[in-house]
């Protein structure tokens, strides 16, 4: 989740317990990255990268 990897403005990624994510890096403006993880048929928001996190890619649960 590192910012100097960040190629695309979206990233979909599969790990090994086969849970599909989606990185919205929202990179060079001060709006926080998004994760969502794939349930079923919907998108659910598991996680943001606070704009101060985003060189580390630290991310926090949402609304924290």
């Amino acid at each position: 989740m590192l910012e100097k990897n960040q190629l695309w403005s979206i990233r979909l990624q599969f790990d090994t317990t086969c849970r599909v994510m989606k990185l919205i890096p929202y990179l060079g403006v001060t709006r926080p990255g998004e994760v969502y993880e794939r349930r079923g048929r919907e998108w659910v928001l598991i996680g943001i990268i606070k704009p101060e996190n985003k060189a580390t890619g630290v991310v926090s649960p949402p609304g924290g």
